[in-house]
């Protein structure tokens, strides 16, 4: 191919006019006809010079160095077409300085010539003012400025005197011009140009909302499709028309043609863009036979509800998302108030609050001018008085969100506007059942206010949009119903209450929890109207009572305890079974915020209460969770005994989910006391339990027990497996408090296998969860998991300020000390690591200290374990061995097999270090297969160290020495390892 032409180029397109009707025509002969066609263009193109840059379907793109030589190219073009047949070209001139790169042309100028073309007529010749500058040639008709899609306004100029249809530009396609680019729709914009463009869809119908932006994505969808269509597009405004048998003579004004609509139209391929068909929808069946006789005919349509016709494909749009939606905020609001300016996260939560209707955005932006993004915030309450002052050229219903709402209110029937009121009565939402229930409304009402966009239907529920909502509830209040519908509305969303309460323990606990979830802003609104009635609280506090495990299993402390105390003040005499409920569901969620003085009392209280009454299912679970309040107080002998205690009542009441709960607490707290078996057995126990009833909560509850067991023992792959399974359910139940739980154990164990990449994901994803719900504990552990991950990737000023942090909560919140002790530890280490040794062994004694408090074997151990490795440090041998054979010894005592490794790797050292090359080759070589032989890799930040002793072993012994010995100390277990050093040290001694 000859090169492309560069600097001031003139560039033809050329394409085949009406090519689907023609191959209709042509049948089975249109692909050698095509042939020919191409065969022509191309020897007529060469033949002046033209170099061919691309050639797609039936349309050609050639570059010229010369003006006159590409006119002339076109002029021969034509004739020789004429000459040929039945194929008529539309030809496109254009002559720029487009950029030329690797690919071909790119810049505006190629923009501009393939609509030039695009805007032509069979057999016509299009060139631009540029061009016609640099030709001479008599026979070119000005044809006036044209704007074009996408490249504005050109003065085009046609070859000859011939006379053709108007160009298909926007000028002449009674298109209104947008006076703003259109923002996020570009997948809606996309669809429907394939539905009318490359499906030839008839009839298309954008249905939505008032504001929602029908409007003006149809005008761009037309302005697209001028050129797909032989006859272009038109855009008929029916806002004003109320009257069905008016629409066919507004559409016949707008085309500018008088007699019967249908003659004019019967051989026209033209797209009709129809907008605000909502008041006149019984002119259906109209354009139904108006399409059924123009076979070329194509409509797009926008309507506040479809026109329900057999050829109608219905096309819903939505709120805007997210980022598009704060994009046309900042957009609008830089258009009044150039130097505005706003950071994301406010506008998403501002335009959020606007539903990220597009309308409702613009009026919004409006008012930038006199107030804060802040401001806008806090009046978004009431959006509807705010959302006014649009642009005074908008249709009149534009101009507030009001009139744009009202516009659709007075187009309902007499019974649609009353269950339109009515359903204002719902927050957040309904089901068919609730509206059939409170509103006693009929299916077929419920689906018209759907079908109108007055209402919508999202995964099986009904909700309104907020702005939508807000002036329905204007309708409800001035109704005379309102009183007994709100009482409905509360009796409907208690019964709901009361039927989930046994549900969410048992096999359906997810489903039920997800309907509680789904009808919360119901159920808040049922506890303001039960503490707003008289003698309606008493109803408010079983409601209350109720809903205590669904607060705590998604995680909603402070919302719970709200409704909670409210509920109990306002009940105060109240002494039933329902108080008691709700005093143990006040203790469990302060005690999980960590306020530790209001849990108590309340605890102590409802568990008093359910003695008087007999009610040993309360008594249980008062016991288990007072017992819950002695651990995070460091007080695990009475802990122990509390829950204990609460086990065999909940087992004596047939409470299954407080006995799993009871028994999957204990079997978090044995292994902290190095009570692994046991762990293991309470922990088992539980998930039996959980899985008879299938209660998903004890089954987590379990698996966290057994996880952390496992965890300690060094058991990396089944923590790993247990950690996932609780994860996955408490992300189907939504707990996100046991979410954070396991996600700490998965980093904690990712980071001891090597995998600080899984390890960095679990443990970000972790704090920033415990942080959301502001668990003090939760924090701790997530950050020391953050800290272990900076650790091993090299970033110890990191590690540091999480430690230092995770220090503070715990000694000024409520923290179990066998948590805060590995903290601690942490620190120490890290000082260590500086060269700080006397703030190590502050923060190891510390550490171990809290780690006795609480008779904490395993953390016990891995304190002694460090002030081994300190001594050490500091060459005091005699008292770093005797430091790491206690810790040894307790590790094998109590089981922590990865403890034990890294205390005989201490030992390895020690070892070298007095001279004993072979005993610390045999270490070395058993604890790098035991490493293996558990998952857990040697982390970074130790390898260093631990290489420096292996080398002096290899330079003293040689290499042959240290391989055999080290390949003799791989054969051995832990307890092999152990027993072998106790041996060999007992006869160095």
């Amino acid at each position: 191919m000859r090169r492309l032409p560069s600097g001031t180029v003139t560039l033809v397109f050329t394409d085949i006019a009406g090519s689907t009707r023609l191959l209709e025509q042509l049948g089975e002969h249109y692909a050698d006809a095509l042939a020919e066609h191409r065969r022509l263009l191309r020897a007529t193109f060469e033949g002046h010079g033209g170099v061919e840059v691309d050639t797609q379907g039936d349309a050609f793109f050639v570059a010229f160095e010369k003006a006159s030589d590409a006119l002339a190219a076109a002029v021969d073009a034509q004739i020789a077409l004429a000459v040929q047949g039945p194929i008529r070209a539309r030809i496109g001139i254009h002559t720029g300085e487009p950029a030329l790169t690797d690919e071909g042309y790119v810049g505006i100028d190629v923009h501009r010539a393939a609509r030039i073309a695009a805007a032509g007529h069979g057999a016509q010749i299009l060139l631009s003012q540029s061009t016609r500058q640099l030709v001479d040639h008599g026979a070119l008709r000005d044809l006036g400025e044209h704007r074009l899609k996408d490249v504005g306004l050109l003065r085009l100029y046609q070859v000859g005197d011939e006379t053709f249809a108007p160009l298909k530009t926007l000028s002449q396609m009674n298109l209104p011009l947008p006076p703003t680019p259109l923002v996020g729709r570009k997948r809606e914009l996309a669809d429907l140009l394939r539905l009318l463009r490359a499906e030839r869809t008839r009839l298309v119908t954008i249905v939505g909302p008032g504001g929602i932006g029908k409007t003006r994505l149809a005008l761009e969808a037309g302005a697209e499709l001028v050129t797909a269509f032989e006859d272009g597009a038109s855009f008929v405004d029916l806002s004003a028309v109320r009257d069905p048998e008016l629409v066919q003579p507004t559409i016949a004004g707008a085309l500018g043609i008088g007699g019967e609509l249908v003659d004019h139209l019967r051989e026209r391929e033209l797209l009709l863009v129809l907008d605000n068909l909502e008041q006149v929808v019984d002119v259906a069946p109209d354009i139904a036979r108006l399409l059924d006789a123009c076979t070329r005919l194509a409509v797009l349509a926008t309507s506040r509800e479809p026109l329900r016709l057999r050829a109608e494909l219905e096309y819903p749009i939505r709120p805007l998302a997210e980022a598009p939606a704060a994009e046309l905020f900042r957009q609008r609001a830089r258009a009044i108030e150039p130097e505005f300016d706003a950071d994301y996260q406010r506008l998403a939560a501002l335009c959020d609050r606007l539903d990220r209707i597009p309308l409702a955005i613009e009026l919004a932006a409006a008012r930038v001018k006199i107030l804060s993004t802040d401001e806008l915030l806090s009046r978004l309450d009431r959006r509807l008085p705010l959302l006014t002052g649009g642009a005074r050229d908008a249709p009149e219903r534009q101009r507030t969100l009001r009139a744009t709402i009202e516009w659709s209110y007075e187009l309902l029937e007499e019974d649609e506007r009353r269950l339109f009121a009515q359903l204002a009565v719902f927050v957040g939402g309904w089901t068919v059942k609730g509206a059939e229930e409170v509103c006693e409304a009929r299916l077929d009402t419920l689906q018209s206010l759907v079908d109108k966009n007055l209402a919508r239907r999202e995964n099986g529920r009904f909700r309104m949009l907020e702005t939508i909502r807000e002036y329905a509830l204007e309708r409800f209040e001035e109704s005379d119903e309102a009183e007994q519908l709100r009482s409905r509305h509360a009796e409907h969303f208690f019964a709901l209450a009361l039927r989930a309460e046994p549900e969410v323990t048992g096999a359906e606990q997810h489903l039920w929890l997800d309907r509680l979830a789904a009808d919360y802003e119901n159920l808040r609104a049922t506890f303001e109207w039960y503490a707003a009635t008289p003698g309606g609280a008493a109803k408010g506090l079983r409601l209350a009572s109720a809903l205590v495990l669904f607060w705590f299993n998604r995680s909603l402390f402070r919302d719970g305890l709200h409704w909670l105390e409210r509920m109990l003040a306002e009940a105060e005499d109240d002494a039933t079974v329902a108080r008691a409920g709700a005093l143990w569901g006040a203790g469990l969620l302060w005690a999980l915020v960590g306020d530790e003085e209001r849990a108590a009392p309340r605890l102590e209280q409802g568990l008093a209460l359910a003695h008087r009454l007999g009610d040993d299912t309360n008594i249980a679970r008062s016991l288990e969770v007072l017992g819950l309040l002695a651990f995070f107080e460091n007080d695990v002998r009475r802990a122990r005994d509390l829950l204990e205690e609460g086990a065999e009542v909940a087992r004596r009441a047939g409470d299954h989910w407080g006995l799993a709960d009871a028994l999957g607490t204990l079997g978090s707290i044995y292994p902290l006391q190095g009570e692994f078996d046991r762990a293991d057995t309470v922990g088992t126990e539980a998930r039996a339990i959980g899985r008879k009833y299938g209660d998903r909560q004890g089954i987590r509850m379990a698996n966290f027990g057994l996880a952390l067991t496992a965890a300690r023992r060094g058991w990396l792959s089944a923590a790993r497996s247990l950690s996932e399974e609780g994860l996955a359910i408490c992300r189907e139940i939504g707990d996100l408090w046991f979410v954070s739980y396991f996600l700490w154990i998965l980093a904690t164990t990712a980071v001891e296998s090597g995998d600080y990449e899984a390890a960095r994901a679990h443990a970000d994803e972790s704090l920033k969860i415990a942080r959301e719900l502001e668990g003090p504990l939760l924090v701790v552990c997530a950050l020391d998991a953050k800290a272990a991950v900076a650790r091993v990737e090299g970033d110890d000023e990191a590690a540091q300020g999480h430690l230092a942090e995770a220090a503070e909560i715990g000694g000024s919140q409520i923290v179990p000390h066998s948590y805060l002790a590995s903290v601690l530890r942490g620190l120490g280490e890290l000082a260590a690591a500086r060269g700080d040794l006397t703030e190590a062994e502050a923060c190891f004694e510390t550490s171990l200290a809290r780690a006795r408090g609480v008779d904490d074997p395993w953390a016990a151990a891995r304190a002694i374990a460090s002030q081994a490795t300190l001594a050490d440090a500091r060459n005091e041998r005699q008292l770093a061995r005797a430091l790491a054979r206690d810790a040894l010894a307790l590790q094998r005592q109590i089981g922590d097999q990865l403890g034990a490794v890294e205390s005989l790797e201490r030992l390895a050292s020690i070892a070298i270090h007095d001279d004993e090359m072979e005993d610390g080759a045999r270490l070395l070589g058993a604890t790098s297969a035991l490493r293996e032989r558990l998952g857990a890799p040697l982390p970074s930040w130790q390898r260093r160290g631990l290489q420096e002793v292996e080398d002096l072993a290899r330079h003293a012994l040689g290499e042959a020495g240290y391989e055999a010995s080290a390949r003799q100390g791989s054969e051995l277990s832990v307890e092999h390892a152990a027993r072998e050093y106790f041996g060999s040290a007992s006869r160095s001694e």
